[in-house]
């Protein structure tokens, strides 16, 4: 054995407890020979003292066969197999052991491939944003990020070709990048050498695995995670206000005023009569939303989903009213920020994961995407491997995600036992959205006036999420005034109002009007503030670069204040000491929260260098804006001078949100309905682009 190789050698003493039993197998075929050849020279008594020795003490050739044969097995299982140490779920840990799994319970479970030229892939993000390359802006077709960066059809094969021999069901392929499966505890004990167990977990009796799967070595270079484990990947974020008494809300007409002023990730269906009751009610654009079911529908408030299987009915009832909650905040202000936009919301019945999929793999056209979910990155470090290949497509299509960084403060793992943040936020390629406390100067008629004053949002209800990543280094990008030296991505990048009291948001549910908040609220926010602005700009992709960008001028003195600037107040919480805001840049509220009219400015003023032909906001059954009896109409020349100018633009934005009056610019009611509608933004940024219509 001198000559086994130290690679052999480290995997041998590394075994898992299959191992450990074949091992102890070949201990007790040995004892049992022994035994028996030990009796075997009890019985023949003529035997000579040699061969008693040689019964007793010495291997017969018999024995050294067996032996070797056994011995072999195990080297050869130890050098076929490795460890995936990534993939037992750090909630297992964290979480009360109740009871081994059932052998015949079944449960879904996914694999994730590791993505093919990731350092080409990162460069062409970079360049994708970059004025000076030839990339600028240039995004991928979901086929063309498949052909160059997803991993190779024959591996996805070979994966699926092992699982299905190994007796595990797998469901249509989505992408090549993912591999979704089911079976039973059986087989997943007998394939991946692991303990099933179940634990407790809000309510939930979830599996998981106890040790590190193991997979054939050809996967090695393949494989990049393993799920076999039912925890939900991350929980709602959203803060439905608890006041009996007199509770101050913002509608849309308000956050217009405050702030001077895209597809939805669900796993809860949602009755749409909410949505329109909203936008009737507070006087938004009426457009119904559009829902895409990428497997089966988990039902409102998610019973045959999320969630399913909790047997304390307060904790049901509060599951329910958490995941119709969030999915109807996110739809009715993803909408009320982007007037007239359709808003796409894809609800999965297993978990986000396979929303989000489906949205890159599907829906390119979605530019901007919500995630108002939170998970912990000291307990829920794995999501990175889930999330990271799909936020990276995402970038590569041109398609922006915003996410909420968590309404804990600084205890984003909310168990009081120190810092950490959302993990689903703290990847590169997507935007981290903070929250805040606002005083919108509220008139005697109980409407908001003007922008006041901002602070950090924290209070009985929570606290701005916000801190140092510990997986993910820091960006290029993330160069600013008052960011932190620390070599890791820091969280948020923005912020916007989360507090569900200081004011909270209005919204409707299950046909009443309630009063919520959260950075739940302020991600979809967010998402329609970026729907305006890439209509004005054209697709921008990943906003994050932008928006340091101009931080860099603003806080360095030389650029336009697009950005109010939060000084005010921490978000240390539950027992967990956070961070304190401070002019530029703070791990509390970021770069700080939009004055949408300055950011409309200070970008429409590149319209006419590289900036290509922006595409609107929509999904796919949006009528098309050139398919219009009005062609004869130059959609946005408020002036009638034959031409469309960037204050002209400014001016439907305005008009749009609210803020400006029609008279201001006739022209840009390309359809006399009363009002100025994204469509009609995109026809005047074209028009300002090259030139009005003969």
């Amino acid at each position: 054995m001198s000559n086994t190789p130290s690679s052999w050698q480290a995997k041998i003493g590394n075994t898992n407890r299959s191992s450990e039993r074949l091992a102890r197998g070949t201990h007790a075929a040995v004892d049992s020979e022994r035994r028996f050849s030990e009796a075997r020279t009890d019985r023949v008594g003529g035997a000579s003292d040699a061969s008693a020795r040689r019964g007793n003490t010495l291997l017969s050739p018999t024995r050294i066969v067996f032996v070797w044969l056994l011995l072999g097995a195990h080297v050869a299982h130890a050098v076929q197999r490795y460890e995936l140490r990534n993939s037992v779920p750090g909630r297992a840990t964290a979480s009360l052991w109740v009871a081994p799994a059932a052998s015949d319970e079944s449960l879904h479970m996914s694999v994730t491939l590791r993505l093919r030229q990731t350092d080409g892939l990162a460069a062409l993000i970079a360049a994708q944003q970059d004025p000076q390359s030839p990339d600028y802006h240039r995004w991928l077709t979901p086929d063309e990020f498949a052909a160059r960066f997803a991993p190779a059809v024959e591996d996805y094969r070979a994966v699926a070709d092992w699982l299905q021999h190994e007796g595990f069901t797998l469901r249509p392929m989505v992408s090549t990048a993912r591999i979704e499966f089911s079976g039973t505890v059986r087989d997943v004990e007998q394939t991946f050498s692991v303990h099933m167990n179940h634990y407790s977990h809000r309510g939930h009796m979830p599996l998981a695995n106890e040790e590190p799967p193991q997979l054939p070595a050809e996967f090695a270079g393949t494989v990049d995670f393993v799920r076999l484990n039912t925890f939900p990947l991350a929980e709602p974020l959203v803060r439905l206000s608890t006041s009996t008494g007199t509770v101050t809300a913002m509608a849309p007409s308000d956050m217009y005023t405050a702030y001077d002023m895209q597809p939805v990730v669900a796993r809860s269906d949602f009755n749409v009569s909410d949505i329109t009751t909203f936008q009737q009610q507070f006087s938004v654009a009426v457009r119904s939303p559009v829902k895409v079911f990428p497997s089966t529908n988990p039902g409102v408030g998610a019973p045959n989903g999320a969630c399913q299987g909790i047997r304390n009915q307060r904790e049901y009832r509060d599951c329910l009213q958490a995941e119709e909650g969030e999915v109807l905040l996110d739809a009715q202000w993803a909408s009320a920020m982007a007037p007239g936009a359709t808003v796409l919301v894809d609800i999965s019945g297993a978990d986000i994961d396979a929303s989000l999929l489906d949205i890159v793999a599907h829906h390119p056209e979605a530019k901007i995407i919500t995630m108002s979910f939170g998970a912990c990155e000291r307990l829920d470090s794995s999501d990175i491997n889930v999330f990271g290949p799909m936020y990276a497509q995402a970038a590569a299509q041109g398609q922006a995600i915003m996410v909420s960084t968590g309404d804990d403060g600084a205890d984003g793992c909310q168990d009081g036992r120190g810092r950490s943040v959302n993990v689903l936020a703290s990847d590169a390629n997507v935007t981290a959205v903070g929250g805040t406390a606002l005083d919108p100067g509220f008139g005697a008629n109980g409407a908001a006036t003007a922008y006041v004053s901002e602070r950090v949002w924290n209070d009985a209800d929570g606290a701005s999420g916000g801190g140092a990543s510990t997986l993910v280094v820091k960006p290029a990008y993330q160069a600013a005034p008052g960011v932190p030296a620390d070599g890791f991505r820091d969280q948020p990048d923005v912020s916007l109002l989360a507090s569900p009291s200081s004011p909270g948001y209005v919204m409707v549910m299950e046909g009443s009007v309630a009063v919520a908040g959260g950075t739940s609220a302020s991600a979809p926010s967010w998402a329609g503030i970026a729907a305006v602005l890439n209509d004005v700009v054209g697709t921008s992709g990943p906003w994050n670069a932008t928006l340091y960008a101009l931080a860099r001028q603003q806080y360095g003195g030389d650029g336009p204040a697009v950005f109010h600037d939060v000084t005010t107040g921490d978000n240390s919480f539950n027992r967990v000491s956070g961070y304190v805001a401070a002019p530029g840049y703070d791990l509390a509220t970021g770069l700080g929260s939009p004055d949408v009219a300055a950011l409309v400015n200070a970008l429409a003023a590149t319209t006419g260098t590289s900036t290509p032909t922006p595409t609107p906001t929509s999904a796919p059954s949006s009528p098309s804006p050139s398919a219009t009896p009005f062609a004869d109409v130059c959609v946005g020349d408020c002036s009638g001078s034959g031409e469309v100018t960037v204050e002209e633009l400014v001016s439907m934005v305005n008009i749009a949100l609210g803020t400006g009056e029609l008279s201001s610019c006739p022209a840009g009611d390309r359809n006399h309905d009363g009002s100025v509608t994204i469509d009609e933004i995109v026809i005047a940024v074209n028009n300002a682009l090259s030139s009005c219509p003969a």
